[in-house]
């Protein structure tokens, strides 16, 4: 993996924006999804099954290409920033976990990119850049959302790892080096979280349910 190499102010600059841009209109498209919901609730419709036609209207929407935020161009610029983060200096990398404070939006979806693009694109691909891209979506997040969630989308990138014929524990360890190494809300480091996931209960726990099934 190559890293500690300057990466351009400029385009970190365009990635930061276009992340802020995506963000904003995810934000908007939920506030008036929330609106609806809350006219749903106001014509007698049960809470749970008003916020389930919800979230049918959104995943519809990204399936459709009709949601006013462009999922592909998120992923894209994901795909390029996890990139950029592999290869930049400690300072930048840094920076770049800072674009995600404020981004409520694009921060949570880190997780689904983890879990789900990576892991997926790892499978049909058999090309161990998506396991670092993966890990480096991790690293920037740095636990900012639930913990808990994480390690589900990093099971899910391991064992996506594992069945595409890697070794993933050399990955996360090297991507752990160059994570935050201060604890995050009283929790260990992502540094820690990342290097020692090959040992964690965790991982052992979904390795064992896999063996049973």
């Amino acid at each position: 993996m190559s890293q500690d190499q300057p990466v351009s102010r400029e385009r970190l600059a365009e990635m930061d924006a276009r992340l802020s841009r995506l963000n904003q209109a995810w934000e908007e498209w939920e506030g008036e999804l929330g609106e609806v919901q809350k006219r749903l609730e106001q014509a007698g419709m049960d809470r749970l099954e008003a916020a389930g036609v919800i979230h049918r209207r959104q995943v519809d929407g990204f399936r459709a290409g009709t949601a006013p935020l462009d999922l592909h161009e998120l992923q894209e610029v994901l795909d390029e920033l996890c990139s950029l983060y592999l290869k930049a200096d400690q300072g930048q990398r840094l920076l770049m976990r800072g674009f995600f404070e404020g981004k409520q939006r694009v921060r949570k979806y880190l997780h689904s990119y983890i879990g789900g693009r990576a892991a997926s694109r790892l499978r049909s691909t058999s090309e161990t850049r998506w396991l670092d891209l993966g890990l480096a979506a991790a690293s920037m997040c740095d636990q900012r959302v639930d913990w808990r969630d994480l390690l589900i989308a990093l099971g899910k990138l391991w064992l996506a790892a594992e069945e595409a014929g890697f070794a993933p524990a050399r990955h996360f360890s090297a991507v752990g080096r160059i994570s935050n190494d201060e604890p995050v809300y009283g929790n260990r480091s992502t540094r820690e979280l990342l290097r020692g996931f090959r040992t964690s209960a965790y991982l052992k726990s979904i390795k064992r349910k896999g063996g049973e099934s």
